[in-house]
């Protein structure tokens, strides 16, 4: 079956095109400005140029989707509301994801009993997958880190606030103790989640964890702070291949 599967995130948005036997990649650079209007032009660009008709269509957001809807989405306003509805394509079978929730798809194992896939980009994202099934929750939305609330110093902020890229940007940190301050937050809210999930696997992804200081303060963090018993028994790791983990998701979410 020929795919496009498209991973956007608050800057930059990877097409990934499979067809003929080949896979191909095209990037472009995104602001917030970013709307429907533009993600259905760039498809049918792709769909023109490609040849694409009755293929699978993959597209996975940083946000909160629920029932294939994107409802909120701070990063990217014009986004907002997506959905099938609002897609003009030859595509047959269409999926819209949470763009962590269709990486972990790429890295979870029937046998593991619990697994979890922490994003940290512009934004916080986590997704759960316990014996190799996602674990969504009731309302579709478990995992939804970032909005946690954290007490510090200066007062109460969700982690977002404090962790996220668009948190050091906002605040304009570029020493090194402020990025690694601002890794130990999302540490310390993952030591909470190891207590109450007790995961054999945790992997730590993103543009942040590609910072030693904030990657480091991160782990410090988690093992400082976790309960010692379920500490011995979970592997954290950095996904070092990264850029293709959510595409190979929503291509694994299009083969079911």
């Amino acid at each position: 079956m020929q795919t496009l599967t498209i991973d956007i995130s608050g800057s930059k948005a990877l097409f990934e095109i499979e067809t003929q036997g080949r896979v191909e990649q095209y990037k472009i650079a995104i602001t917030d400005g970013f709307n429907i209007n533009n993600l259905n032009t760039q498809i049918a660009e792709l769909e023109q140029d490609y040849g694409l008709e009755g293929y699978g269509l993959g597209i996975a957001v940083p946000g909160l989707v629920q029932a294939q809807q994107l409802v909120s989405c701070q990063s990217l306003p014009g986004l907002k509301g997506l959905s099938v509805d609002d897609l003009f394509t030859k595509a047959k079978r269409i999926i819209i994801a949470n763009d962590s929730d269709a990486g972990l798809q790429a890295l979870m194992d029937s046998k593991q009993d619990c697994e979890l896939l922490v994003m940290c980009d512009m934004g916080i994202g986590m997704s759960i997958a316990v014996n190799g099934i996602p674990f969504t929750g009731a309302s579709g939305m478990a995992g939804e880190l970032g909005h946690c609330r954290m007490m510090t110093e200066s007062g109460e902020f969700s982690l977002e606030q404090l962790a996220s890229g668009a948190a050091i940007k906002r605040r304009n940190w570029t020493r090194n103790e402020d990025i690694a301050r601002a890794g130990s937050y999302i540490g310390q809210s993952l030591a909470w989640v190891v207590n109450l999930f007790n995961p054999s696997h945790i992997y730590l992804a993103g543009s942040l964890m590609d910072n030693p200081h904030y990657y480091q303060a991160c782990v410090a963090a988690i093992k400082e702070m976790a309960l010692p018993i379920p500490m011995a028994k979970v592997k954290v790791n950095r996904v070092d291949d990264r850029e293709t983990m959510v595409c190979r998701g929503l291509k694994v979410m299009l083969n079911k």
